[in-house]
C-alpha cells in the first residue's frame, strides 16, 4: 500500500530544514564514503546562503549551477532557494554554445561551474554580462584520504591558472558572525529551479511544483523509508535527478549516495560498493545492468526498489531486471516515474 504523505506548502529550503529537525543525526549525503548528516547539510546550506548574499545575490536573481553530482551543487540548490532566488540547472558536460544559450535564456549573472571547464567559461563570460564565476572541484568535498590521493595523482600536471574565484574563496565570504537570511514565501510564485531545458525552452518550477513532485515520487515508489540509501547517479542538472534522487529522499530522512562523472558501465561496481536500497536511472543504465556479469554470485538482497527515470520499461527489459535481481536475492519493486516536465504539465 502506498504511503499517504502530505507535504504542506512551503519552500524547498524549508522542507529540508524540517527534515533536519526530524532526522538531524542521520546521513543525508554520502559522497565517496564521506557522510554528511542532515544537521551538517543545513549548516553548510546556511553558510552557502551567507556567501551568496556576500557576493550580491538577491531575491529574484537567477544563479546558474553548472556542476555534476557533488555536495556543492546540493548546498547551492537549497541556499539559492532560501534567498528566494532561482537555480538555473545546466549540464557541465554540454558544449560551449549550449551553456551560453542557457545563460542567455535564464538571464543569470552568477555561475557556479566545474573547475575543469574554466577555459570554456572564459569565452562565454567575455560575451555576456556575467557578474561572478565560481569554480568547484569534484575533490573539494571528498574524504581527506581520497582528496589527498586526488591531489597526489594530479601533482606535477600543468594546471592553467583560472581567473575565477574558487569554491573555498567563495565560501570563506560567509562570516561566522553573519546573520542567516530567512525568506518567507508561500511558494506559489517564487521559482525554485529552472530546469528540464530542451532545444527550445527552459521550464520554471515553483516551490509548490517541486515539493509536489517529491511527494509524487514517494507515493509511486511506496517504500522509500528513513535511512534508506538511494544511489543518486542521475545528473543533478536534470529535474528527475534533483527531484527523485535528492529532494524526495531528503523528505523522508533517506541518504542520497551521490557520484560525479558516473558511467553506466560502472553500475555493477557502484551497487556492490555502496549497497543502495534504491537505484534509479534511465533505460540505458538498466540495459547495461542487465547485461553485466559483475553481479554473478553477488548478494543484492539490500535492493528493494528500482526506478526508471522519465518513461516506461520495455517489458523485456523489465523482465530481465526482475530476473537479475531475483537471482541475486532481491525482492524488488520496479517503479516508472514520469519526468518533472510531464508531471507539471498534468497539473
Amino acid at each position: 500500500m502506498k504511503k499517504q504523505l502530505i507535504i504542506p506548502e512551503r519552500s524547498v529550503y524549508d522542507n529540508l530544514k524540517r527534515s533536519a529537525k526530524e532526522y538531524g543525526s542521520l546521513c543525508a549525503v554520502d559522497y565517496f564514503g564521506r557522510e554528511i548528516s542532515y544537521r551538517e547539510l543545513v549548516r553548510e546550506v546556511n553558510r552557502c546562503a551567507c556567501a551568496l548574499v556576500a557576493i550580491g545575490v538577491n531575491r529574484g536573481d537567477v544563479v546558474s549551477v553548472c556542476l555534476p553530482n557533488v555536495p556543492q551543487a546540493v548546498y547551492l540548490l537549497y541556499a539559492v532557494n532560501k534567498l528566494g532566488a532561482a537555480a538555473d540547472m545546466i549540464d557541465p558536460y554540454c558544449d560551449e554554445m549550449d551553456i551560453k544559450d542557457g545563460l542567455v535564456k535564464s538571464g543569470s549573472r552568477y555561475i557556479f561551474a566545474l573547475e575543469s571547464i574554466s577555459s570554456k567559461l572564459e569565452n562565454i563570460v567575455d560575451a555576456l554580462d556575467i557578474k561572478l564565476v565560481v569554480t568547484a572541484s569534484v575533490s573539494d568535498e571528498m574524504p581527506l584520504v581520497m582528496k589527498t590521493g586526488h591531489i597526489i595523482k594530479n601533482f606535477g600536471k600543468k594546471k592553467r591558472k583560472s581567473p575565477f574565484l574558487d569554491w573555498n574563496g567563495f565560501i570563506s565570504k560567509a562570516s561566522p558572525t553573519d546573520r542567516y537570511i530567512v525568506v518567507h514565501s508561500s511558494g506559489e510564485t517564487a521559482a525554485a529551479f529552472i530546469s528540464e531545458r530542451d532545444d527550445s525552452q527552459s521550464i520554471s518550477v515553483s516551490n509548490k511544483n517541486f515539493n509536489d513532485f517529491a511527494l509524487y515520487c514517494l507515493e509511486e515508489c511506496g517504500n522509500i523509508d528513513k535511512a534508506d540509501r538511494v544511489l543518486a547517479v542521475v545528473p543533478i542538472s536534470q529535474g528527475f535527478g534533483i527531484g527523485t534522487c535528492i529532494h524526495s529522499v531528503f523528505s523522508v530522512g533517506g541518504t542520497a549516495v551521490i557520484l560525479p562523472n558516473f558511467n553506466n558501465n560502472d553500475i555493477d561496481k557502484a551497487i556492490i560498493r555502496y549497497c543502495p536500497n534504491v537505484i534509479a536511472g534511465d533505460s540505458r543504465m538498466y540495459k547495461v545492468m542487465a547485461e553485466s556479469s559483475g553481479f554473478d554470485s553477488k548478494d543484492l538482497s539490500f535492493i528493494k526498489t528500482a526506478i526508471l527515470a522519465g518513461g516506461k520499461f520495455e517489458e523485456t527489459l523489465k523482465k530481465e531486471i526482475r530476473e537479475l535481481l531475483c537471482s541475486c536475492g532481491s525482492i524488488c519493486r520496479i517503479c516508472e516515474i514520469e519526468s518533472l516536465t510531464d508531471h507539471i504539465a498534468e497539473k
